[in-house]
């Protein structure tokens, strides 16, 4: 578990929170410092921990209810095939480079098209 998941879990428990299940995500097609992200799904709520480049990372969330559409897709690019992310988040869309393996990232999906209370199995 990276820095990044462990703060986001930290919190999410702190704050009386069981995470179903992180993702660790960056954006742009290349990770660099500044881009690493981790998303949660717990308490009905989505979850979004940002590294800084100084200083503690941030945390930001918005309920489930504002997520209308979460899908991944694999992107041939010239430099490398990889796993995309999109959510359709209050009317906006947010597009982000899955860092982690295909089983955690359809455990992610799954979490935040169900309302985020079980991983439908």
């Amino acid at each position: 578990m990276d820095a990044l998941v462990a703060f986001l879990v930290g919190q999410l428990t702190t704050d009386g929170f069981a995470p179903v299940t992180v993702l660790r995500v960056t954006q742009g097609r290349v990770p660099v410092p500044g881009t690493a992200q981790a998303l949660g799904v717990a308490g009905r709520r989505l979850w979004l921990a940002h590294a800084q480049l100084i200083g503690q990372p941030t945390l930001a969330s918005v309920p489930l209810t504002k997520v209308t559409g979460v899908d991944v897709r694999t992107v041939r690019r010239l430099t490398a095939t990889r796993r995309e992310l999109s959510a359709w988040v209050d009317g906006s869309t947010l597009r982000f480079t899955v860092l982690d393996d295909e089983a955690t990232t359809a455990a992610f999906v799954a979490a935040a098209r169900h309302d985020g209370t079980t991983t439908p199995g």
